[in-house]
């Protein structure tokens, strides 16, 4: 080959890795950040407009949950029979639809269904992008584009931000909705043009395997590996810590510390912009040093976020909890996805990957009933703290019995 075909190839080549991850990582930020947290935020004008009660604001994002994780077991066939990149492009699409609908509702059924529609569109964006970025890009980049994808949800957290200060005193809360929705409806178009002329292999439908290659009874027990069981036990892990952590963080600080509510706006602020970045650091991180290394490292922040806030005596040290929590929650989520795409094969990177969801969703649901029964229990939520640092400290021991995965890749 010569130099300038290889010149050509590289620039292909990081032309193609650019495009997959800004395009991912805008459609994560319309699929999770406008999809699963718009919601949350602007609930309360909601419930007064709608008139519906709190025990119906749990039924319903509880619904979110259960169809996320009922579309994630679904998803791989769906990949199997259309592609990942139609997958991926038609959820967000329907999450845009699904936005905008949003605007018309009249009911709590009716937010339910939309809600539940979200939740599965965020499953069905989400699982194919690993089997979909260990086809288009380089084994090298792999962990900073994840990083960065999982990075989109604070983009749209972000973005949630800035509609809501500046709607809402000015218009109704429909009119968030419909912004939303048609925002999120430019990026699906864009992201479907951009990496149709830049990645497509993304639509390319996979061949099946031929009979005599296939695995016995078309089983899916060689996927239960040692490597892959770790995999999902880590994703539960995280789940079970990160899931209470943030959701009792404002009732700890201030039914039981009496910090006020612009503390408690401070400590979430910089979870927020320290999440904008801290994804793609840890990618960065982990393509120069490994995964494993920039995963460990990110479970004892992880693990330090939860003593700090447990044991805190004065704000500088809430304000050091949740730079803690910034850096690690976003680099957990964009590292294990980052570690399947390097060591599993990518015809089974989309199954892999969803039962980590599952396993992520699970690990959530239980760490949330059980933070919300310790006050019953032991009389107050900083158990959920102590119990999220130690659940952080078994994730970074079991990171080490991980393979290391550029051995496994090269």
């Amino acid at each position: 080959m010569t130099t300038t075909a290889m010149a050509s190839t590289t620039t292909q080549s990081i032309t193609r890795t650019m495009s997959v991850a800004v395009v991912f990582t805008l459609f994560v930020a319309v699929a999770f950040g406008f999809g699963l947290y718009l919601f949350a935020l602007i609930v309360p004008v909601m419930r007064h407009s709608l008139g519906f009660e709190y025990t119906a604001i749990g039924i319903v994002t509880g619904g979110a949950q259960t169809a996320y994780l009922i579309a994630a077991l679904v998803c791989p066939r769906l990949v199997k029979r259309f592609g990942e990149g139609q997958v991926i492009v038609g959820a967000v699409a329907a999450a845009a639809l699904l936005l905008l609908f949003f605007a018309g509702v009249q009911s709590v059924l009716s937010v339910g269904l939309v809600l539940a529609g979200l939740g599965a569109t965020a499953a069905f964006m989400m699982v194919p992008t690993v089997g979909a970025i260990s086809e288009t890009v380089p084994f090298c980049y792999r962990s900073r584009v994840n990083g960065l994808v999982s990075s989109g949800t604070a983009y749209g957290q972000f973005a949630n931000g800035m509609l809501v200060t500046w709607l809402l005193p000015r218009h109704s809360w429909q009119w968030i909705w419909i912004v939303a929705g048609s925002t999120s409806l430019a990026i699906a178009l864009g992201g479907l043009l951009a990496l149709r002329r830049f990645a497509p292999q993304v639509f390319v439908r996979k061949a099946p395997q031929r009979t005599e290659t296939r695995r016995p009874s078309g089983s899916r027990w060689h996927l239960v590996t040692r490597s892959n069981l770790t995999v999902w036990t880590l994703l539960a892990l995280s789940g079970m810590a990160c899931g209470p952590w943030q959701n009792y963080l404002s009732s700890f600080l201030v039914d039981e510390q009496a910090h006020s509510l612009e503390t408690i706006g401070q400590v979430w602020s910089i979870i927020g912009v320290v999440g904008l970045f801290s994804g793609f650091a840890a990618g960065m991180a982990a393509d120069k040093a490994g995964v494993r290394i920039a995963l460990a490292l990110s479970y004892a922040a992880l693990a330090g976020s939860g003593l700090l806030i447990a044991f805190h005596t004065a704000v500088w040290q809430l304000r050091a909890a949740a730079l803690c929590f910034g850096l690690s929650f976003y680099a957990i989520y964009g590292l294990i996805p980052a570690y399947i795409s390097k060591t599993v094969d990518p015809r089974s990177a989309t199954t892999v990957f969803a039962v980590a969801n599952v396993f992520l969703g699970l690990g959530t649901t239980l760490g949330n009933v059980t933070g919300g029964s310790f006050p019953g229990w032991l009389g107050s939520l900083k158990t959920v703290y102590i119990t999220a640092s130690a659940l952080a400290c078994v994730g970074m021991v079991l990171t080490t019995v991980l393979r290391d995965e550029r051995r496994v890749g090269s």
